[in-house]
């Protein structure tokens, strides 16, 4: 019997739906780029990130590029997130990083506005923070998880951004906090606390621009390029390349975090710390999500 193998080669155009062909026509451009120039094509998906990681981590002690004046004169960083595991599953580079960047001290805190209830186990993930915040350097007494009625885990609700503005606030005056740092308006999963929680930040560097510390956001990709781990970093670099090749000014606006081997680790055993989230498709997101790897934040305006 003949070989015959499923393609999407086999697929003729015709049977695509109209407003996808474009795209179709691009995949088809790449399987036959690749089919015939399979050497070419791995050299560059592969080798631009390999190099950029050696570049950004040779440049980041002392590049402005890559990251701005309020990363390395913080004293007091605040991670602000809605559920516990979010700090590791999606901040562990900024985290990391932004302790390590300034030539002193940093005493980092972390607010997590909702014990991650949904399911019955909001005491059990609260204890399990503790651990998380161990293995990122982030001191226990600085390490805070919230459980107030109006702000539960429930991934269908939004929270009211006036509240997240007031709980901030009052939490970032305790702490003494001079740099915050959230999630963006995607909320790198969708998850509507997630973008709750950048809607509140927002709310509050809107309404008290002179008081608030300067917020910065995660940004938020699509699919293929959040879980294509390191690979991601070709794109997620370009922004940065011409200030830290040429040497321009410095971008207060951008800051870009580059996981070395022993944050990558750091971020896993912080991880593991969150036993109760620990699942099959956790190991997989920790092997091949970009988040584990980078982290590129945008100030909020």
């Amino acid at each position: 019997m003949p070989d015959i193998r499923y393609s999407p080669l086999h697929i003729p155009s015709s049977r695509v739906p109209r407003p996808l062909r474009p795209l179709y026509r691009l995949l088809l451009l790449a399987i036959r780029f690749h089919s015939r120039h399979r050497l070419a094509f791995t050299l560059l998906t592969i080798l631009p990130p390999i190099f950029l990681v050696l570049i950004i981590r040779a440049a980041t002690p002392t590049s402005l590029a890559l990251i701005p004046t309020p990363f390395r004169t913080t004293r007091y960083p605040l991670l602000v997130v809605a559920h516990p595991d979010d700090e590791c599953l999606f901040f562990s580079p900024a985290v990391l990083g932004t302790i390590a960047a300034p030539k002193h001290d940093v005493d980092a805190a972390i607010l997590v506005l909702s014990n991650g209830n949904n399911y019955g186990l909001g005491d059990v993930r609260k204890v399990e923070l503790r651990g998380s915040c161990e293995e990122l350097g982030v001191r226990e007494e600085r390490c805070t998880v919230l459980n107030v009625p109006d702000l539960q885990d429930n991934p269908k609700e939004y929270w009211s951004s006036e509240r997240i503005a007031d709980i901030v606030k009052e939490h970032a005056a305790k702490v003494q906090a001079d740099l915050i740092i959230t999630f963006d308006s995607g909320g790198v999963s969708g998850h509507l606390n997630h973008i709750s929680v950048f809607r509140g930040l927002t709310h509050l560097v809107r309404t008290q621009p002179d008081t608030t510390p300067p917020v910065y956001a995660s940004t938020s990709v699509n699919l293929p390029r959040k879980y294509s781990s390191l690979l991601d970093l070709t794109l997620t670099a370009l922004p940065f390349l011409p200030r830290l090749i040429l040497g321009g000014a410095e971008n207060p606006d951008r800051a870009l975090f580059v996981a070395s081997w022993g944050d990558y680790l750091a971020a896993r055993r912080a991880f593991g710390r969150h036993a109760s989230q620990m699942s099959w498709d956790r190991h997989l997101y920790m092997i091949v999500c970009r988040y584990m790897m980078m982290n590129d934040l945008e100030r909020v305006r």
